[in-house]
């Protein structure tokens, strides 16, 4: 039930009591093809049942109706239950499962294939069906207070399988918990250490930085465990991605070291100058800044980030397969427009468990600066990743990573070739990918490498489509993030024809050197 696609209607049971069988065959194919409602943002809802009477021409009317008014009030455990994202979903999902409470509530009997397995086993099977969304998943789990709980509750065993599963989407083979000591015991080499004490030029570990929401939300569980478990190195893993995947790609082993080098000090205390701010002097260097958006600028309304990608509605989830009912599990997929229309005739229909998945919204208060929003109107630089997507960009990226470890950085020069407007949100949103305190930390940044291969490559791809001028970055749009997911959101009408032909605003989708789902989608 978890990879239905989006807008998707998913009907665990159908009862239709009518005279005739024609009657119910109609039925049934008008419901497939209903335009039902939207559940908004990328909620999941479970409705409980649906139940209506009438002629088979009022009845798909009433039960959109009645799906309608579900969907419009809060959550009642008893008949509604709602879900802001799969990652919150799935969050709630493991909690209950570990608590012994998934058994006992209904919209959880999708899942009952897990409850009889071993607690570890259980949760290493869901999270190893959405290891994209791992990222979100932990962080919604810290959100909750649980992570601790559920990463403690992984065997060693099961967290080092899904260690290898999630470095195999990245594309990597994960190293062996003795190549990552043996680094550790040399130093990582001492011009890679965070505070070397001579160097004229960065070294890759000088310019990684983390947030300081990952650090604490890992810090305490990986000061427990040690390196050879396979928990520490699926926790480092998962940090690697977001801070510097491009860099991970290509030396995992030396990145999870530096990285396990990070968490193995306690975190330094925090002190205050004089008006009681704490003092720069006292951060943790690099690694701990993170970017706050400059009160110079109008700061973009927030709005609750796209985790999947993918937005999911669900309807009822008396899930589970009941043989002996009638038409039972019926699956209504992707809703259409115009219902066939139904045969004048009374009957009775009892609608059981329903998954509606919605098309995601904009509009609510975002309620963490990890899942996220904002309003930009250079969102055309986005389109540049399919660019960086190509064979010999990411040969070029992964042949420079030393130099620019963070695909971030590369997607920020490149637009400086194309005059990208610096007074935008999109800007202050690059810095915090980068954990960078100020945007104006950004110039910092080394040129673009091998910018003469680069743009030659630029001039080859669209020379003949002309989309390789500033015009191409302006587009107004909304922008939504998660750990693990970016989806911009523009009008129908923002589609142009000639980036269209150069293959700049498909979907990137998962894209490995940036450690992210990205997803466009135009209305």
């Amino acid at each position: 039930m978890s990879t239905l696609a989006a807008d998707t209607v998913a009907i665990h049971r159908l009862t239709v009591r009518a005279g005739q069988q024609r009657i119910a065959d109609n039925l049934r194919d008008t419901l497939q093809s209903a335009d039902w409602p939207q559940a908004g943002q990328d909620s999941w809802v479970f409705i409980r049942r649906l139940q209506v009477s009438g002629t088979a021409r009022q009845l798909p009317r009433q039960l959109l109706d009645q799906t309608r008014q579900h969907l419009n009030t809060s959550n009642n455990p008893n008949q509604v239950m709602r879900f802001a994202s799969l990652a919150e979903l799935l969050a709630a999902l493991l909690t209950d499962l570990l608590r012994g409470r998934a058994g006992f509530k209904w919209y959880w009997r999708r899942w009952t294939n897990w409850f009889d397995l071993p607690v570890s086993r259980a949760i290493s099977g869901i999270l190893s069906e959405h290891l994209a969304l791992l990222p979100s998943v932990a962080a919604r789990l810290a959100q909750r207070g649980e992570l601790s709980l559920v990463w403690s509750s992984l065997s060693g065993e099961d967290a080092r399988q899904l260690a290898i599963e999630l470095a195999g989407l990245i594309g990597f083979r994960l190293p062996t918990a003795q190549e990552i000591a043996e680094l550790l015991d040399s130093g990582i080499e001492s011009q890679e250490r965070r505070h070397p004490s001579a160097a004229t030029t960065q070294t890759w570990a000088e310019k990684m930085s983390l947030r300081p929401e990952l650090l604490a939300q890992w810090r305490m569980l990986l000061q427990g465990l040690k390196v050879s478990d396979g928990r520490y190195q699926l926790a480092l893993l998962l940090v690697g991605q977001e801070a510097v995947p491009l860099l991970l790609q290509q030396q995992p082993a030396r990145v999870l070291a530096f990285l396990s080098s990070c968490f193995a000090s306690p975190p330094p205390a925090k002190t205050q100058d004089v008006g009681g701010q704490q003092s720069s002097a006292q951060k943790d260097d690099a690694t701990q800044a993170r970017v706050n958006l400059p009160q110079s600028k109008p700061v973009p309304q927030t709005y609750s980030a796209s985790q999947t990608g993918q937005p999911r509605m669900a309807a009822d989830v008396v899930a589970m397969s009941v043989p002996d009912v009638e038409q039972d599990g019926k699956n209504i997929r992707q809703v259409q427009q115009n219902p066939v229309p139904t045969h004048q005739s009374s009957a009775v229909s009892s609608l059981g468990a329903v998954e509606l998945a919605p098309r995601f919204r904009p509009g609510q208060a975002s309620e963490s600066p990890e899942f996220a929003g904002f309003n930009t109107r250079q969102g055309g630089l986005l389109y540049l990743l399919n660019m960086l997507n190509r064979a010999e960009m990411r040969s070029l990226m992964l042949e420079h990573a030393e130099t620019l470890p963070s695909a971030w950085a590369w997607l920020y020069r490149l637009g400086q070739e194309l005059q990208l407007n610096e007074d935008d949100a999109l800007i202050d949103f690059i810095a915090l990918q980068l954990g960078l305190e100020k945007c104006s930390e950004l110039a910092q940044l080394p040129p673009l490498p091998a910018r003469e291969q680069v743009l030659n490559l630029a001039e080859r791809w669209y020379c003949k489509t002309g989309v390789w001028q500033p015009e191409l970055l302006a587009l107004n749009a909304q922008i939504h993030y998660s750990p693990s997911h970016i989806d911009l959101y523009a009008p129908m009408n923002a589609i142009r024809l000639p980036v269209r032909l150069a293959g700049l605003d498909i979907n990137p989708g998962w894209l490995p050197w940036l450690g992210r789902v990205v997803s466009f989608h135009y209305d």
